[in-house]
């Protein structure tokens, strides 16, 4: 018992968090009330093979796939018909492209015709909002339980940052300069983030300064790329709409593309030097660069290749999709993707400016505090 009082007190407000937000998710899994929209839940599914259709994700069209009927009971779980239980059927083709398999025990959103008793019903998809909810509340907690205080900090600077940039948003629609706006966003973001996380100090103003400095020396050298290799061909972005500037959507991505990547290689260098300068504070010049340095070397690799991976994420769907509609993957490269090479490139590039940048500041930044404090 006294093992358990201990063990409780140590982790009180870990156990109190872990409630808070199961009690949060337990609400998402019951907020059917708050829909207007019909939901229901499957609680017996019956499927059965119904026939053949052409397989037109393939190059062979005479390639057929498995089409199949569902048999679907649902109890209704908000309106005028809670608690009634209906039928209904639903057909998917094996491929689920443009249709999708039902479950038990999935929430479903429901399109009903009759208003004392029910005619006919059709399933309209999978309300999955309250996953959602729960891989956010997984992911407080692990934040919270892994970096502590520092952990509430990212979040809080998280919540701001997304705030900030729906904000945004609104001012585009209402006609701010995008790329005057970028340009902001970039500084905000930054300060925002670095202060935050990391507190006012000199190697929060190193790691400011960093990252500002890289990312405009990059758009600087897109300038340069752009002045000595021709003007771009726009036609080839995605979602391309008339009457709008495609160099300026274009180069506004380019400010904030690679922003959290640079942002992490200059707090991690300032984060580095900095406890190499408290371990020795009488650390030479030259010495402080070559640890800036190695810090450098170990970081470079990792996150290129999570610049890399990311790009990927976004990047795949559509590119499943344009393999799938029989587009070859070296025209999709060579038409299709080019921008997505391009901010890659530049991100890449962005990282490797910012380790000399940082070193440099955050090494005069660290050195005129020590000059500082031996006045």
């Amino acid at each position: 018992m006294k093992r358990n009082r201990e063990f409780l007190k140590q982790h009180r407000w870990q156990l109190g968090l872990f409630t808070v937000l199961l009690v949060i998710v337990f609400f998402a899994f019951h907020d059917a009330f708050l829909y207007t929209q019909t939901i229901g839940k499957v609680t017996h599914t019956e499927t059965a093979i119904s026939g053949n259709a052409t397989n037109y994700n393939t190059d062979n069209d005479a390639q057929k796939e498995t089409l199949y009927e569902q048999k679907l009971t649902i109890r209704i779980l908000n309106g005028v018909h809670k608690g009634e239980q209906i039928k209904v059927k639903s057909s998917y083709a094996y491929s689920q492209i443009d249709s999708e398999k039902y479950s038990r025990g999935d929430r479903v959103f429901l399109e009903i015709k009759g208003e004392k008793q029910i005619s006919s019903a059709i399933v309209n998809g999978v309300k999955r909002d309250q996953y959602a909810v729960l891989l956010t509340a997984a992911l407080v907690f692990a934040i919270l339980c892994i970096a502590g205080k520092k952990g509430a900090r990212a979040l809080v600077s998280l919540l701001l940052n997304i705030g900030i940039f729906i904000c945004s948003i609104f001012l585009y629609e209402k006609g701010a300069d995008l790329l005057k706006m970028s340009y902001a966003l970039v500084g905000i973001f930054t300060v925002l983030t670095v202060l935050i996380v990391d507190g006012p100090n000199k190697r929060s103003f190193a790691a400011i300064v960093s990252t500002l400095l890289t990312t405009f020396l990059a758009v600087e050298v897109f300038y340069l790329a752009l002045h000595f290799g021709g003007e771009i061909d726009y036609a080839s972005l995605d979602y391309v709409t008339g009457g709008q500037d495609l160099e300026t959507i274009f180069l506004a991505g380019i400010c904030l593309t690679s922003l959290g990547a640079v942002m992490d290689v200059s707090i991690s260098i300032a984060a580095g030097l900095n406890e190499v300068v408290e371990k020795n504070p009488e650390v030479k010049l030259r010495e402080l660069l070559s640890s800036g340095r190695e810090i450098g070397h170990d970081i470079t690799g990792t996150m290129i290749n999570v610049l890399f991976f990311t790009y990927m994420c976004g990047l795949l769907p559509v590119l499943i999709i344009k393999l799938k509609n029989s587009i070859q993957l070296l025209t999709i490269v060579r038409l299709q993707i080019p921008f997505e090479i391009a901010r890659f490139l530049l991100g890449g590039i962005s990282i490797l400016l910012a380790i000399p940048v940082s070193i440099v500041i955050t090494t005069v930044a660290l050195k005129l505090r020590r000059k500082g404090a031996e006045a």
